[in-house]
């Protein structure tokens, strides 16, 4: 076996048991813990098992944080080595993936991580390597759109869904996490997971209602608990969307987290009570949460942003970008194009590459933190309690303790920092 074959198995079965290990042992930071539902003396126990999805960005492994953490796990060998191989393996899938054989050797690797997942969760999985991402999913033996006992205490209703014809998808939860994926085909699956206090798959049926139809343009479905208003409090329930990256999408969940990934197109998403994480998503975007936080990575084109009582997170984005929210901070990582970020009640951060449009901080009750590139054109306005900018721009204008207006490099996008309570820093990269 040559070199290149051998660090391919070793890299892939490295990132299958990395990721099996960050959500065993709780270590995923990117995804809020799924509610549980309360227990009574006549539940029983379910075992612990792997999530019905699991996608690894190989371009954006620094998510799989701490993995000294897991040098204590016997099948992994060598981590020093297969840090690096994950943080460059973006590299190694340009440059190594270019004969037959590495091919061949590569989806000998993916069968052989198959294997493994199969033996640790004694369940049939399916892996896949496309776009730069593993998409780990399992694949359920269970009766087409009928809610059906996969393993002791797990509930699984699955429906296929040929959308080639179709424009638009639009799901609707009454409570539980949604997971979306979009992926480069023109067919849909909905997997829906329940787990907690409830003994058969009628019990179920008799509970939570599964409503779909399709017209000519759209796909409906609605999931919603029946008459039995405790239903709820005692099931927890994921459910999980494949569908083609370019399609329309309207979801909501009223009591749940949402993690949307790989979408391109127009997308609208709604959580009454969850968080809301977002990644490698472009087109048109509307995320709004009631009473948690967004964090973004990997955004592009239009996105509007809103949370009533949670933080905003944005790392590398390229986007026209609001983002609102009513009682928490908003942060900016390697941000290029252009942004209105609003918030009553918290801190304003913002790392700007480049700007393509007005730029606009406002806070009510907190400070503003903002880098930008020393060469930036822009018309300053910047108002706070103090209000400081770091030496080495080509500023003309007036300064003040409690204020800035002028010019940056003979003026440009409006740049706008105001706080009410709070003072504004202003450096250059």
């Amino acid at each position: 076996m040559n070199n290149t074959s051998r660090s391919w198995e070793i890299v892939l079965a490295g990132i299958a048991f990395v990721a099996i290990a960050v959500y065993l042992i709780g270590n995923h930071d990117s995804r809020p813990e799924e509610p549980r539902a309360p227990e009574s003396p006549e539940a029983f126990t379910v075992e612990p098992s792997l999530p019905s999805t699991i996608v690894i960005d190989l371009q954006n492994l620094e998510n799989l944080k701490n993995l000294e953490n897991l040098s204590n796990l016997k099948n992994i060998e060598n981590l020093e080595q297969l840090e690096f191989e994950l943080k460059n393996l973006d590299k190694i899938i340009e440059e190594r993936i270019n004969t037959q054989a590495e091919q061949e050797s590569v989806e000998k690797s993916l069968r052989m991580v198959e294997e493994k997942l199969q033996n640790i969760d004694k369940a049939d999985y399916k892996v896949q390597l496309q776009n730069k991402k593993i998409f780990i999913n399992k694949d359920y033996n269970v009766e087409e759109a009928n809610w059906t006992e996969a393993s002791p205490g797990v509930f699984i209703y699955r429906k296929s869904l040929p959308l080639g014809e179709l424009k638009a998808f639009n799901l609707s939860m009454g409570f539980g996490n949604l997971n979306i994926i979009g992926e480069e085909s023109t067919q849909g699956e909905l997997t829906i997971r329940a787990t907690g206090n409830v003994e058969s798959a009628k019990e179920i049926r008799d509970n939570l209602e599964v409503v779909n139809r399709v017209d000519n343009e759209a796909a409906y479905f609605e999931v919603s608990p029946g008459s039995q208003s405790s239903f709820s409090d005692r099931v927890n329930l994921e459910a999980t969307l494949k569908m083609p990256k370019n399609m329309k999408l309207d979801a909501s969940t009223r009591g749940g987290h949402i993690n949307a990934n790989n979408l391109d197109g127009e997308h609208k998403l709604f959580t009454s009570g969850g968080h809301i994480i977002l990644d490698a998503i472009s087109g048109t975007t509307e995320a709004e949460s009631s009473g948690g936080h967004i964090t973004c990575d990997r955004l592009n084109g239009s996105a509007m942003l809103k949370t009533a009582g949670g933080h905003i997170k944005v790392s590398n984005a390229n986007a026209d970008l609001s983002a609102t929210t009513g009682g928490g901070h908003i942060e900016l990582e390697q941000f290029d194009g252009q942004v209105d970020a609003k918030t009553s009640g918290g801190n304003i951060s913002a790392e700007i590459l480049s700007a393509t449009g007005p730029l606009s901080f406002v806070t009510s009750a907190g400070n503003i933190s903002l880098v930008i590139p020393q060469n930036l054109s822009a018309d300053i306005k910047a108002k706070g309690n103090m209000v400081s900018m770091e030496e080495g721009f080509q500023f003309d204008g007036n300064k003040s303790k409690t204020g800035i207006s002028g010019t940056l490099n003979g003026g440009g996008v409006p740049l706008t920092l105001s706080c009410k309570y709070g003072n504004v820093n202003i450096a250059h990269d």
